[in-house]
């Protein structure tokens, strides 16, 4: 069986009010702009190169696109301390922080389960635990052979 487990949703994480006046991807070139990256290989910055080659935005002049971390949470807690105006990460990371919040993508992530795996207690436990992400599908049968 093919199970939706969550969606979440990848978008910019700016300062307190968001205070350099950021909208969209295309901002992070502009000039007087700190970026925090993810680091290389990760889903979020597979997503960024993605969709910065996508608006034609050269990496090259985005300063701190080499500044790298390891966790969403990493990335949002740069920006809350000053260290950067704006990073890439997931809206839950922003909000645990008190963190303005511009979405650009959604994500979602399914389980495939063996049918007869289905009805224990650990698959049926790990569906009843989510939390922090988008549940409108989450335990629905999205395939089955």
């Amino acid at each position: 069986m093919l199970v939706n487990l969550v969606y979440r949703e990848q978008g910019l994480i700016l300062g307190e009010g968001n205070p350099k006046n950021i909208r969209s991807l295309e901002d992070l070139a502009r000039p007087g702009l700190t970026f925090v990256n993810r680091q290389r290989g990760s889903g979020t910055r597979i997503l960024l190169d993605y969709r910065l080659a996508e608006l034609g935005v050269d990496t090259d002049i985005i300063h701190g696109y080499d500044h790298e971390e390891y966790t969403h949470m990493a990335v949002a807690a740069a920006v809350k301390a000053g260290a950067a105006d704006v990073g890439l990460g997931i809206r839950a990371a922003a909000q645990a922080l008190g963190l303005k919040y511009i979405g650009i993508a959604q994500e979602r992530y399914d389980l495939c389960i063996p049918a007869e795996y289905f009805d224990t207690p650990y698959i049926q436990r790990l569906l009843e635990v989510v939390s922090l992400y988008d549940l409108r599908d989450c335990g629905k049968v999205m395939w089955q052979s």
